[in-house]
């Protein structure tokens, strides 16, 4: 097996093969990645192809799950590349690494879109009914406009400005990704639950404000798990608390699985788990229980239709 200190790596790149060496971590991988593209692929068509589904806040959801969809091609890209041939992906290993930043940072920011969307729809419906289509695609552009620059500043201060200590512009950006995000979807959600309490007075409101906290919460977990392991590796990397990226090996997996059940949780957490989504599984299920019934009946008529053969007896 190949030692990490036998390639010529840019420093303190987290390789991506060492969660497919072992195949537990592969299997789980795989899954986790397969489970995102196939979840994502669904939420946008359905968002796309269905006309009941062409409202703002599904149109934002579209934008999320095609933001988490070009992190997994991404990471799918980078991934087979090092497996293939671990000098090309060293030799770019630099590049890579600042397009994570970026699909990263896009992603982030449309989940912040959608829950300050969603919160201006409780504040101020009337004109939350007045944004087009139009508009939320220009907002996801400039989303992602402003993800671009993100990840080419955190090429440039990285890698082409020697003078400044790597550890400070890691933890910096990091420390970006980590808190800002948590933050907004923190701070939408408090005055989301603001506004409940002041607009209505419902029986169950107390019930769907606990409902939504505590979904909440298991994504601002999974979101701090997803961004905090990084720079925690990357500290006992860079500090020599870990001579070789090996020595922290199950710690660099973790963060990794963690950044995908990020990326594949949101067509899950924002679109199968609402209601109108919930309706359209259930119909599709009952169908399917349908087309069973009808099936194994119509096997079970022609059964007793078709006359038993006589029994023949044979001469011996």
């Amino acid at each position: 097996m190949m030692n990490t200190s036998d390639i010529n790596r840019p420093e303190h790149i987290i390789p991506v093969y060492l969660e497919l060496e072992e195949l537990e971590y592969a299997v789980v991988v795989v899954i986790l990645t397969t489970m995102g593209l196939l979840g994502n692929i669904i939420a946008m068509l359905k968002i796309v192809c269905d006309a009941s589904f062409h409202k703002p806040t599904y149109i934002v959801l579209a934008t999320l799950v095609l933001a988490d969809f070009i992190c997994l091609i991404q990471y799918i890209v980078h991934a087979a590349v090092e497996n293939i041939n671990k000098n090309i992906g060293n030799e770019y290993g630099e590049y890579f690494m600042a397009m994570t930043y970026t699909t990263t940072h896009a992603s982030a920011a449309h989940v912040i879109l959608f829950l300050g969307l969603r919160y201006f729809y409780i504040r101020n419906p009337i004109k939350a009914r007045l944004i087009q289509t139009g508009a939320i695609i220009r907002w996801s552009i400039a989303l992602w406009i402003f993800s671009a620059v993100f990840g080419a500043l955190y090429h440039v201060f990285r890698f082409s400005i020697p003078t400044i200590d790597i550890q400070v512009v890691v933890l910096s950006f990091r420390g970006y990704l980590l808190i800002v995000p948590v933050c907004f979807m923190v701070f939408f959600h408090v005055q989301k639950v603001n506004e409940l309490h002041h607009a209505i007075n419902l029986p169950g409101l107390n019930r769907h404000i606990r409902r939504m906290s505590r979904m909440l919460s298991v994504i601002v977990f999974i979101y701090i798990l997803s961004a905090l392991l990084f720079p925690i590796c990357f500290i006992l990397n860079y500090n020599k608390v870990c001579e070789d990226e090996r020595d922290c090996k199950h710690i660099l997996i973790i963060a990794r699985i963690m950044w995908l059940v990020n990326v594949t949780a949101n067509p899950i957490i924002y679109f199968i788990y609402t209601s109108k989504a919930r309706v359209l599984f259930r119909t599709l299920y009952r169908k399917l229980v349908h087309v069973r019934r009808h099936r194994h009946s119509r096997r079970d008529l022609i059964s007793t239709q078709i006359p038993p053969s006589p029994m023949i007896s044979t001469k011996l």
